[in-house]
C-alpha cells in the first residue's frame, strides 16, 4: 500500500527550511505606516475603440503623454478592493499573477524566493514541484 502524499506537510517543511536560513524579521507593527484617510480613488471610465477614436484629440490636448498617478499603500489597497469586487472569487489567482509578474523584474531576496515558491504551490495543486522547477528554469 503506497503512502499518501501530504503536500501541505511538504510545504511546511520547505518553509521551515527556508526560515532557518533567514534572519528574524522585524515586527510587522514596526513596519506598517498608518496612512491618513484618503479620498476614494476615481475609477476611469471604460474606453472602447470607438470612444477612444472620438476622444483622442481631446485627450491629447488635456494631459501629457505619460501621466503617472501617485502610488501609495492606500491607492494599491483601493485598487485591490475594486479588483476583488470585479473579479469575485478569482481575485486570488489574479493577485498571485500580479506578484509573480512584479517579481520577474527584480533581483530576489530569500524572502522573495519563498513567496514565489508559495504562490506557485498555491496555484498549481498536485504538480507543484514540477511547476516550481519549470518556473526557475525559465527564470535562470
Amino acid at each position: 500500500m503506497s503512502k499518501k502524499k501530504n503536500t501541505l506537510k511538504d510545504l511546511d517543511d520547505f518553509l521551515k527550511q527556508q526560515a532557518a536560513t533567514l534572519v528574524s524579521p522585524a515586527k510587522l507593527s514596526d513596519q506598517i505606516e498608518t496612512p491618513p484617510p484618503a479620498a476614494p480613488t476615481p475609477v476611469a471610465p471604460e474606453v472602447t475603440p470607438a470612444s477612444a477614436a472620438e476622444q483622442a484629440p481631446v485627450a491629447a490636448q488635456a494631459a501629457p503623454a505619460h501621466v503617472v498617478s501617485e502610488i501609495s499603500n492606500s491607492s494599491i489597497l483601493e485598487s485591490i478592493k475594486a479588483l476583488a469586487e470585479k473579479e469575485g472569487t478569482t481575485v486570488r489567482k489574479k493577485l498571485y499573477d500580479i506578484i509573480l509578474q512584479s517579481a520577474a523584474h527584480q533581483s530576489l531576496s530569500a524572502e522573495d524566493t519563498m513567496l514565489i515558491n508559495t504562490i506557485l504551490y498555491l496555484k498549481s495543486g498536485d504538480d507543484w514541484k514540477e511547476v516550481i522547477r519549470e518556473y526557475w528554469k525559465k527564470r535562470a
